[in-house]
């Protein structure tokens, strides 16, 4: 089969969830017999350093105002172009701007991967999420409306989508994510000593906030014990400030991350904490378990479906729960070895093997049974329309 992904998510981003997803998919897609192609051209993205699956090259190498508008416009283009030769079987779009149906290009049968709904869910608690809030929601329904066929990385976000635009239960095929991490035990994890591990960005419905005062009298207690924040950025004044101000910048640090150190992040935690008001899958569960790392995963979305019985659950509204979960880890070595063991079985459920071929048998079906979807569409009705609730309100203004 040949496929055909496009250059969104190689263009927005240089690391993250959504580019690991579709590099790994194309590789064990190429892997099992199929003809994957990328029209992908300016990138800084990590995985398109692989030219085995990836023909780009660097932008210009410095900064001026537009350089990201100009690199999306150009490789918007290329896209264009590789669409325009319809020289595949399927296309799967890495993000969610709906360029090429605004375009006289047809494309052939074409299938949108659900990550999460976090706009949706969360614009009213995080007004940084209004920033385009209108173009967002007006792709999405755009999307949903004219895919063969919806893929949802979880059954958490199969139902939100549902829930928010009132698509059909059988339009949604659930396909999980994976990690090819694997535990490094040497190197530089080791000397932070005793350290509790937090992944990835910090703000807004990450909830690092609320998790750094919840664990601060573990912290004050046991001035050895620290708490290691992979990755994010480095902390920003207010982060700096509240830190200060709980009296613990000593105890809290921010390193820079690769795939390699942040293996090794893992691998030498105390435990893993993944206070998260909301996931569309949560990749860095996986990651920790194959590391052997504990986890303390929230309670909420996609979290107890992809860490099932191998983790410690936590309510990521409650500090006294978020505190007596760490301390129950920190104090109990027996507790923190039993669930490194049963992360370590969880983890076998999940594959990028297993997310390919589940994704490979959603391109059949929707080159097999909906060839005349473009030409008509999908209607939805959206049950909640973050936008019509904003212009009511006065956020958006028509």
């Amino acid at each position: 089969m040949k496929i055909l992904f496009d250059h969104q998510i190689y263009t927005n981003q240089n690391y993250g969830g959504i580019s690991r997803y579709f590099y790994e998919l194309a590789k064990e897609l190429t892997m099992s017999g199929n003809d994957c192609d990328n029209s992908i051209y300016f990138s800084e993205n990590e995985f398109t350093r692989d030219s085995q699956f990836y023909h780009t090259r660097e932008f210009l190498p410095f900064n001026f105002r537009g350089r990201a508008s100009i690199k999306e416009y150009l490789n918007q283009l290329v896209s264009e172009q590789f669409l325009k030769k319809g020289s595949y079987d399927i296309f799967h779009p890495t993000y969610y701007d709906s360029y090429f149906l605004k375009t006289n290009i047809k494309p052939r049968p074409f299938v949108i991967t659900f990550h999460d709904l976090i706009h949706e869910k969360f614009w009213e608690k995080y007004p940084d999420l209004l920033t385009n809030m209108d173009e967002v929601i007006s792709n999405r329904k755009a999307l949903l409306q004219s895919a063969t066929s919806i893929i949802a990385v979880s059954n958490s976000t199969k139902r939100d989508i549902m829930e928010y635009y009132g698509v059909s239960d059988d339009r949604i095929h659930v396909t999980h994510l994976a990690s090819s991490m694997v535990a490094s035990v040497a190197g530089e994890g080791t000397i932070w000593g005793d350290y509790i591990l937090f992944v990835g960005k910090r703000l807004g419905y990450k909830n690092f906030d609320k998790f750094i005062d919840a664990v601060q009298p573990l912290l004050k207690r046991e001035k050895g014990l620290k708490v290691v924040c992979a990755g994010g950025g480095p902390f920003s004044r207010e982060e700096s400030m509240l830190l200060d101000k709980l009296g613990i910048t000593a105890q809290v640090v921010q390193v820079a991350i690769d795939d390699t150190h942040l293996a090794k992040l893992y691998s030498n935690a105390l435990f893993f904490v993944f206070p998260s008001l909301y996931e569309g899958f949560g990749i860095p569960v996986l990651e920790a378990f194959n590391c052997g790392c504990p986890a303390i995963l929230s309670n909420v979305s996609s979290l107890p479906e992809v860490g099932g019985n191998a983790a410690l659950y936590i309510d990521p509204t409650d500090d006294s729960d978020i505190l007596r979960k760490c301390e129950m880890f920190f104090y109990d070595p027996g507790l923190r070895a039993n669930y490194s063991e049963k992360g370590a079985t969880r983890a076998k459920e999940f594959s990028w093997a297993r997310t390919a071929a589940q994704t490979l048998n959603i391109y059949k079906q929707a080159i097999t049974n909906s060839p005349s979807l473009l030409e008509s569409p999908n209607k939805i009705t959206p049950k909640h329309d973050p936008v019509k609730e904003q212009r009511r309100r006065g956020y958006i203004v028509s």
